[in-house]
């Protein structure tokens, strides 16, 4: 696995205030106008120099005109019922997003819709019809494209095939608020927020199997579980935004470790949300008061942290979502910086500010 330099144990504000004021300088002149990104040249790497790189910041949008040139059909139809500034596909507060086939999925939950950016095509379009959710917080997709979208409001989980067709609805509204779901084989990992516990519902049927984990602030329960990762090893990572912690369990239910503590501090979290782990075992987490993203590995060792409430193209405001992509590494090439060479690509959704989606590329240079 790559080996990451672990940060020196300071108030992460402290640290914050050193390395954006170093950012600031970097991209100043790429900030004062034209497209959000930075020029190779003036690339923005984590950890910076003379650290070896393993993140590049690529570029953030906030709005279908970064991609589109023409519009699909469905969002001509948009253009007719819900006017011009939604049919460009503007966000206003996305948490939750995945990535298919080179289609960014993007749950906005003011909006009440899920926006779709075909990145190769260059067209938008919305999931399923203007009424169709009231509250979208989180989409997964499975390997076979179909698509589950949690939806708190309505308490149910809205499915999609491959082709973006809306296939059913799962869920039992009296009992059951999901808020976000992993794929398991043939099961469905959904976490409850109404009931703080963590259900498994046959993939086919939507039938409960069992549950497990209850409300409370023991080390096995759950006080506010936000956001589903599943790892490697085949474990269930649970964020607690309340208790500011990772919680791992087994896909029977047995609690196998806790990831971070409350602080200000490498390793430890404020309001944790969104979170996704690559295949080697480097576990993502969205920080969103601290506005930064981690990196643990998936036995708990701090790796790196990047982000913070810049004023650049690259600036977090209350990061939410994370995914990671391979499939859309050819889209984002031309912003990679010479030598560098990308294993996979990282979106992030900010809930606040001018830069809704980040973009970045995990990987190292040629000459490593």
């Amino acid at each position: 696995m790559t080996r990451f330099n672990t940060p020196t144990p300071a108030p992460l504000k402290t640290l914050a205030v050193v390395a954006l004021s170093l950012l600031t300088l970097l991209v100043l002149a790429a900030c004062s106008s034209g497209p959000k990104d930075a020029a190779p040249s003036q690339a923005i790497f984590y950890p910076p120099a003379p650290d070896p790189p393993r993140l590049q910041f690529l570029t953030s949008f906030s709005d279908a005109e970064f991609w589109v040139t023409t519009k699909s059909s469905f969002s001509d139809f948009v253009v007719g019922s819900s006017g011009p500034q939604e049919a460009l596909g503007k966000m206003h507060g996305p948490y939750g997003l995945a990535v298919h086939n080179a289609k960014l999925y993007v749950c906005d939950i003011p909006l009440r819709t899920v926006h779709v950016y075909d990145m190769v095509n260059k067209t938008y379009a919305r999931l399923g019809q203007p009424d169709t959710f009231a509250g979208p917080v989180n989409i997964t997709i499975d390997t076979d494209g179909t698509k589950y979208v949690c939806d708190t409001q309505k308490a149910i989980i809205h499915v999609f095939d491959a082709n973006d067709q809306f296939i059913r609805t799962m869920g039992d509204p009296k009992r059951c608020a999901p808020i976000d779901v992993i794929v398991v084989g043939d099961d469905l990992f959904v976490c409850n927020i109404r009931k703080c516990t963590l259900e498994v519902w046959d993939k086919s049927s939507g039938e409960l199997l069992r549950s497990f984990s209850t409300k409370g602030m023991d080390p096995d329960q759950l006080r506010a579980p936000t956001n589903l990762a599943l790892g490697p090893d085949g474990n269930i990572y649970v964020v607690d935004s309340e208790q500011c912690t990772v919680k791992v369990f087994t896909p029977q239910g047995n609690l196998l470790k806790l990831i971070g503590e409350p602080g200000d501090r490498p390793g430890y979290f404020a309001r944790p949300k969104g979170i996704a782990i690559d295949p080697d075992g480097v576990m993502y987490v969205a920080d969103s008061q601290w506005e930064i993203v981690q990196l643990f590995t998936t036995q708990g060792k701090t790796l790196l942290y990047f982000g913070g409430a810049t004023t650049g193209p690259e600036g977090m405001g209350l990061p939410a979502g994370l995914t990671l992509d391979t499939s859309s590494i050819e889209v984002f090439r031309k912003y990679l910086a010479p030598g560098f060479q990308p294993q996979y690509l990282l979106f992030l959704a900010n809930q606040f500010g001018n830069n809704k989606i980040t973009i970045y590329a995990f990987g190292t240079m040629a000459s490593e």
